[in-house]
């Protein structure tokens, strides 16, 4: 298995190298291909992964292929964002089986207005503006192959509406709503593209910036379409940022409009630069689970290598506090 993921890394990368030096003068890894004479650029992102449990299970997966269309032009910028989720997925071991969706799903499909500084408007189907990690939806950019647990568990991930954003100096105010259905849904039915399957939101986020520090907190609700059942949550996040170290720290919880059901939980994640192109990775983590009645404690020790900023060589190991969940997990990522 490691041979088959060296010799696609190989691949990878040859082709990625051959494609940057023929069009070295029209083309630049990440930024896309221009269409024509217009505006718009044409690009896409993919994530072949590969995770090992050491207990007899292993999996290899191609679950992060997406192509987008995006384009600026005065004020007005747009981005459609096609992304095939769980494209393929081969698990080795005494579970083995072998998994293929060739559905497309709609990511993000969105107009934004932004005639100064002060205001941004965005229409149509976009990440829910929440603390640091959910705004970074591009695996590659991420400083590790896997998402803190929390962020999958408190929020929608996307939002299907408009969000205003108003900014004044260091402070900035959002808010966003939600009426109608996932735009996903239109194409997919209940096989949509988000974590929770939702039909109204409204939320307001406030975030504050001074030096190197920011932070800020949101609150928000939503109402799930198919259980019927609202939830409210409240969720801070904080950041310190210089050329060399980042700190990311997040935490929320959630609770339903009955009172019977919550969850919570939080992490905090350090990435330092130990020299070029390289960086060392530090996740803590704590969530609670209504669901499986469980907390879970994980330490995530990681690796990443950029030889080129749009690609990433990723190599992560969790250490869960449940029994049998410990992981290793590589990654081979690239925007194009």
């Amino acid at each position: 298995m490691m041979k088959m993921m060296r010799r696609v890394w190989t691949a990878g990368l040859l082709a990625l190298m051959t494609l940057s030096g023929a069009a070295a003068d029209e083309y630049r890894l990440g930024e896309g291909v221009q269409v024509g004479k217009t505006p718009l650029y044409l690009g896409g992102y993919s994530s072949l992964a590969y995770w090992n449990n050491f207990k007899g299970s292993s999996e290899i997966s191609l679950d992060d292929l997406a192509v987008m269309l995006y384009g600026t032009k005065g004020a007005w910028s747009g981005l459609a964002e096609i992304e095939w989720g769980d494209l393929y997925r081969r698990r080795y071991g005494y579970d083995a089986q072998t998994d293929f969706d060739g559905t497309p799903h709609t990511e993000r499909v969105y107009l934004q207005y932004e005639p100064s500084e002060r205001l941004q408007v965005t229409v149509g189907k976009f990440n829910t503006p929440v603390g640091y990690w959910n705004r970074m939806p591009i695996n590659v950019l991420r400083d590790t192959t896997s998402s803190p647990s929390i962020t999958e568990k408190i929020f929608p991930r996307f939002t299907t509406g408009i969000d205003a954003k108003i900014t004044a100096g260091a402070v900035s105010v959002n808010v966003l709503m939600q009426v109608t259905k996932d735009l996903d849904a239109a194409f997919n039915g209940d096989n949509l593209y988000n974590n929770f399957d939702i039909e109204r939101q409204s939320g307001i986020g406030v975030i504050g910036e001074r030096g190197a520090w920011s932070c800020g907190v949101n609150a928000g609700r939503y109402e799930e379409r198919v259980e019927e059942e609202a939830w409210g949550y409240l969720y801070v996040s904080g950041q310190y940022r210089t050329a060399l170290t980042r700190i990311m720290a997040e935490a929320g919880y959630r609770r339903n409009d009955d009172n019977t059901r919550s969850n919570a939980g939080g992490y905090l994640q350090g990435t330092r630069q130990i020299r070029e192109h390289h960086y060392a990775v530090l996740r803590l983590e704590y969530t609670t689970d209504y669901i499986a009645n469980s907390d879970d404690m994980v330490t995530v020790v990681g690796y990443t290598y950029r030889p080129l900023f749009p690609v990433a060589f990723k190599g992560e190991y969790q250490f869960h506090t449940r029994e049998n969940e410990d992981v290793m997990i590589v990654s081979f990522s690239m925007l194009f």
